[in-house]
């Protein structure tokens, strides 16, 4: 058998690959793949996870997603994996950071965390926790190489893709088709539905950024409720789709930032991202 691992991190394209799998899961039985989207609970007992799939009798590939995977202990995991007959294949997604910090700071706004602060406020938090990831005990860590040696540690086999957001379920599908031994599982999958509503694949454009935040502390001070508060995000990410159509995806909030944070991406991940254009993978589609 083969064990395969969708390790994250956050804002890299993982709810549309989670989303895509549990869609096509009848075409992934077929070629002899479980795929298990594991609940943000089951990443504290994976043991049990472990034991429920040994009693269901090992498949011929085992695949576990969760995006906040490469974020648990690696001692913890590795121990939790030890009775799987195979060792594990993981698979990781590096986004520039001028991408994944707004848009994580966005996904807090309209997200369950119900962030208030502003996007000044938030980067001093994240850009300490890269910087100091060892020190850092909760929240995300885009600290790419810290990644690679945390996942290295729990025994693990790394593989990383660069963040195309044309192609980056092809590129995930391409690896797990390589590494299933599945090349034709990219001709029969199924495409993702538009997303509606609140979903993890709809972003707020940064024009509604300042609504979005108050519309948070009035939820938090309870003068409006969760329920009126879902009606409004909606209402925003409508409004976002709207504009990001008439100026072509153009997002001033991202590009107001992106020389700080291409600069900060230099300090956090210069050598990673030198490193990885030196190695190609032979299931990427480049």
């Amino acid at each position: 058998m083969k064990l395969l691992l969708h390790a994250g991190p956050m804002k890299t394209g993982s709810t549309a690959f989670q989303e895509l799998l549990r869609l096509n899961r009848s075409v992934l039985e077929q070629s002899n793949i479980r795929f298990r989207h594991l609940r943000r609970q089951e990443l504290n007992n994976l043991e049990a996870v472990v034991e429920d799939e040994e009693r269901r009798g090992w498949p011929q590939v085992l695949l576990l997603s969760h995006e906040c995977l490469c974020r648990v202990d690696p001692q913890r995991l590795k121990a939790s994996l030890r009775s799987v007959p195979a060792p594990a294949e993981a698979v990781l997604v590096a986004r520039p950071l001028r991408e994944v910090y707004p848009s994580l700071y966005l996904q807090n706004l309209k997200g369950h965390v119900m962030r208030t602060s502003s996007f000044r406020e938030f980067l001093q938090e994240q850009i300490e926790r890269d910087r100091w990831p060892e020190q850092a005990q909760r929240g995300q860590v885009f600290r790419y190489e810290f990644l690679n040696q945390q996942m290295q540690s729990a025994g693990c086999e790394v593989h990383w893709i660069s963040y195309r957001r044309a192609s980056l379920l092809d590129d995930l599908v391409a690896w797990l088709a390589h590494h299933a031994e599945a090349t034709g599982l990219l001709r029969g999958l199924k495409p993702l539905p538009k997303p509606s509503g609140v979903s993890p694949r709809r972003s707020l454009d940064g024009t509604v950024v300042e609504v979005a935040r108050l519309v948070n502390d009035r939820c938090r001070a309870g003068t409006v409720s969760s329920e009126d508060r879902d009606r409004l995000l909606v209402a925003l990410l409508d409004t976002s789709d709207l504009v990001r159509s008439q100026r072509q995806g153009m997002d001033s909030f991202r590009e107001n930032h992106a020389p700080r944070l291409d600069a900060l991406d230099e300090e956090i991940n210069g050598d990673f991202w030198r490193q990885q254009a030196m190695h190609s993978s032979p299931w990427d589609p480049q």
